[in-house]
């Protein structure tokens, strides 16, 4: 093993392989042979073994354990194939030496690696680089392909390199390569060196004559327009097209103002429009009509007019969002021209939600931004934020300094043993309410109750059976430490988080929690002084579960009161067999496996209303298909696309029951294994893509085969975006 003089004085061994105390650089066969807290360490690894793929695998803890990891050295190693996803968004890794024999590296393998810099060398025995390996690697400047073993270049494989100056290509042979393999790079700044003699082959190949001569895009027309979630009803009406590429006007009421500035981002980014005030001719229109129902909308386009009328401005925003994968709807993500057509369209559900969980591992305000933008071109209207649990605090509480002064900074989440810090300011979400409602999307806290709040129980013991004082948890799980029902100041607690909650999102709806403080936790109000005086004071110490149960009814029934009258919202909550019965008009979520049914008839009996997000459909975080990351976690199971896609949200109960108890449906993203802006997108789609569609198009108009048949299209609209999903399905 190599060290330097300092390291060489503190060694450690470990399985046979001597490392460094600090372990900034690791030289060994196996990084799985290698401690936790050297893999935290390192820098700089060079590995020599034959290197494992799946699993736990060596480039499963590359990419998650050795978050620091700078530099990697494969060239000794043996593999034959680097799998997908190998070092998917590993952003301080600066550079990679590949295997001598590699013969093929696999989708997203580096994807956003923003930090790999200066020359990438393929080695000359690789015969594949796969779609969007190398996309967003923005630092790289030269890429070199070897002479005759490359046979194919994938889609987006090299897009985004906003650095890049040269490009070798060994081969007399163009290989094939993708059209789209080098996207958004400006190729008057990239020189592409090929063997003398064969510059007339690559002029005229696919994916390589872009880097030649004259590169004035001439714009395809759309066919057939790609849409997702389907319309309701979409009719191409025949007539010649509406083209863009002349002189084009916007009319607009002034209350439309934001639906104007988001119709012209969406013409600079998919045409060659020439937007003009008060220009003759052509026009867009966007209009408020009554008689439609708030969000619903309709678009219509002539030879000379688009015109979309929605009941509401957020209609009108759905209408654009439709308008921009029509024209989004081409081999190359932009348009000349589109075919005449009318639309009628509306939302089949209220609340189209999708949830994130700065929780676990912290996401910063500008990664949601991001998130929002994304989700609600697919007509989302809500982000659930989890903002506390266990293992963090993650929002302001003025009243409660030490919630953000304390219980925001950890190391560790399971294996991963990475510092994980962070919280938002009061300000920063105020911005980020103002910013989500530009795209017509609520922004809903969450703060749990009475469990998953070891963190807040860190900082203020007091809250807890025995003021007991316990350290923020490191790994998932279920704590048994509660908030106690019979200590007062857990009352003053909430009562100030949730007025503090209530000023700063004006979203009608507070989730509360509730999952998982059951037995065996509840049992932890069983031996509590406080608990049992407030037991006998109600008059409820009987049975030892249902005294529990009843205190738990007692806790949500203050929580609930204060929420409603004081701050005219709405409680929600993670059902649970534990709430035998719900207050009238809350939200419910029907989350659990195989529970659906009992969390519906729960809803109906009590006069509540239901969430559906059952996990064997709506958990994101779990792996797409087996081997998809993430390939290790807690034992999640596989939630594949086409059973995300066949969710009925009626349940098969009915139109009764749709209109009367059905609020929504939502999808989850639990981030215990989720470690980068990128991850979420990733594993969020295309499975948010399938619940959108779930939410929004009529049932009757549904179809898995069309569904696959236009999902291509919008995937391949996110990578030119930079936005990765799972291909694996």
């Amino acid at each position: 093993m190599k060290t330097n003089f300092l390291s060489a004085l503190f060694l450690i061994s470990l399985g046979g392989v001597v490392l460094p105390l600090s372990a900034q650089r690791i030289d060994t066969t196996h990084i799985t042979l290698c401690s936790p807290k050297a893999k935290a360490a390192v820098r700089e690894v060079r590995l020599t073994g034959q290197l494992t793929t799946r699993g736990n695998s060596d480039f499963r803890q590359l990419r998650d354990l050795c978050w620091q990891l700078a530099r990697l050295d494969l060239s000794a190693a043996r593999v034959a194939h680097i799998p997908d996803n190998a070092l998917h968004s590993r952003h301080r890794l600066q550079s990679v030496v590949l295997p001598e024999q590699l013969k093929s590296i696999g989708r997203q393998a580096f994807f956003a690696c923003d930090s790999l810099q200066g020359e990438l060398r393929i080695p000359p025995t690789v015969c594949e680089v796969g779609t969007a390996a190398f996309s967003g690697c923005a630092r790289l400047t030269e890429i070199n392909l070897p002479a005759d073993s490359l046979q194919r270049i994938g889609d987006f494989a090299f897009s985004r390199l906003t650095s890049l100056r040269r490009v070798r290509v060994g081969s007399a042979v163009p290989p094939v390569c993708a059209p789209t393999a080098f996207e958004g790079i400006d190729l008057r700044r990239v020189r592409l060196e090929v063997p003398r003699g064969s510059e007339r082959a690559y002029r005229a190949a696919e994916g390589w004559k872009c880097f030649f001569g004259d590169r004035t895009e001439t714009l395809p027309e759309v066919v057939m327009p790609v849409v997702i979630p389907q319309p309701a009803l979409l009719t191409l009406t025949g007539g010649e097209g509406f083209c863009f590429d002349r002189k084009i006007s916007i009319e607009a009421a002034p209350e439309l103002n934001n639906e104007r500035t988001h119709c012209l981002r969406i013409l600079e980014q998919r045409t060659e429009a020439r937007v003009q005030t008060g220009a003759k001719g052509a026009r867009i229109r966007l209009l408020l009509q009554s008689g439609l129902e708030s969000e619903a909308y309709r678009l219509s386009v002539s030879a000379d007019e688009i015109c979309i009328r929605g009941g509401s401005a957020a209609g009108v925003f759905y209408g654009l969002m439709t308008l921009d994968q029509v024209m989004a709807s081409t081999p190359v993500g932009r348009c000349a021209s589109i075919p005449q057509m009318a639309v009628v369209d509306g939302p089949r559900l209220g609340l189209r939600e999708l949830m994130v969980d700065p929780a676990r591992i912290f996401r910063p305000v500008d990664d949601l931004k991001a998130f929002i933008a994304e989700m609600a071109r697919y007509k989302y209207n809500a982000l659930h934020l989890h903002l506390v649990d266990d293992q963090a605090w993650r929002i302001e509480i003025k009243a409660f300094p030490r919630l953000v002064e304390q219980g925001t900074a950890r190391v560790g989440m399971d294996d991963m043993q990475m510092p994980i810090s962070g919280y938002y300011t009061q300000a920063e979400m105020r911005e980020l309410v103002a910013f989500a409602a530009r795209y017509h999307v609520q922004l809903i806290p969450e703060i749990e109750l009475p469990g998953h709040e070891v963190a807040a129980i860190h900082c203020y013991p007091q809250l807890t059976c025995g003021g007991k004082h316990v350290p923020i948890r490191t790994t998932c799980g279920v704590s048994n430490e509660l908030l106690c029902p019979g200590e007062p100041f857990v009352y003053e607690f909430l009562g100030k988080v949730f007025a503090e909650l209530a000023d700063i999102f004006p979203s009608p709806y507070v989730h509360l929690g509730g999952d998982e403080a059951g037995m065996p936790p509840l049992a932890a109000w069983t031996e509590c002084d406080k608990c049992k005086a407030l037991k006998r004071s109600l008059g409820i110490d009987r049975d030892v579960r249902d005294d529990n149960h009843h205190l738990q009814k007692y806790l949500f029934d203050r929580v609930i009161d204060t929420l409603r009258t004081v701050h005219g919202k709405t409680p929600m909550f993670w059902y649970e067999t534990d709430f035998r019965e719900i207050q009238p008009g809350c939200i419910t979520f029907a989350w659990r496996h195989g529970l659906t049914e009992a969390a519906i008839r729960a809803a109906q009996s009590n006069g509540a209303r239901i969430m559906l997000c059952p996990g064997e459909y709506c958990y994101f975080d779990y792996p797409m298909a087996a081997g998809d990351m993430p390939e290790v976690n807690w034992g999640m199971p596989i939630n594949p696309l086409q059973r995300t896609y066949s969710l009925d949200p009626a349940w098969g109960m009915g139109n009764d029951f749709e209109k009367t108890n059905l609020a929504g449906v939502a999808g989850t993203l639990w981030s215990e294994c989720i470690n980068s802006a990128e991850r979420v997108h990733y594993q969020a789609y295309p499975r948010a893509l399938a619940l959108a569609e779930v939410a929004w198009t009529p049932q009757s108009v549904r179809s898995w085969s069309d569904f696959a048949r236009r999902l291509p299209y919008v995937q391949a609209d996110q990578l030119r975006r930079g936005i990765c999903g799972s291909q694996a399905w």
